[in-house]
């Protein structure tokens, strides 16, 4: 049995111009519409999905969307912490002792690139570089950064 259809629609007004955001859920589908109109009922802004997504990435995506507006806006210089562990999933989190040996003993394997360890510890390309400069540590032979 599939679960009921639920819509949610929103309006706002800004400078005389008027949006609209309707979302339908239809089971595990979503559904996205927005529009917009200037005072005058001129069409300024038509938009849906060409395909349903899954509901379950509702909340991700209205972060996203405010996200993109505010950095496009000028809101914000960085991007917040769970933005960064969503591309790098340790971002921000304390290097363990066993860390420290494991970056150690990795970069000093000959071909081991910036690119590889960031995805063996889930971390940016800079705390990478941070990391193994604190530690005095410089990538094995025959290595180029990647």
């Amino acid at each position: 049995m599939s679960s009921p259809l639920s819509q949610v629609r929103l309006q706002a007004d800004q400078d005389g111009h008027r949006y609209e955001l309707a979302l339908t859920v239809d089971g595990e589908r979503l559904h996205i519409e927005m529009r917009g109109n200037d005072a005058d009922g001129q069409l300024l802004l038509d938009f849906g999905t060409a395909q349903t997504v899954p509901a379950v990435h509702l909340a991700v995506l209205a972060q996203l969307l405010a996200s993109g507006a505010a950095a496009l806006a000028g809101d914000r210089r960085t991007p917040v912490l769970q933005e960064r562990r969503h591309t790098h999933s340790n971002s921000h989190r304390p290097w363990t002792p066993e860390d420290d040996q494991r970056l150690k003993d990795l970069a000093a394997a000959p071909g081991t690139t910036i690119r590889d360890l960031t995805q063996v510890f889930g971390r940016s390309r800079g705390a990478i570089r941070s990391r193994l400069e604190r530690m005095g540590v410089t990538l094995g032979a025959d290595t180029n950064e990647g």
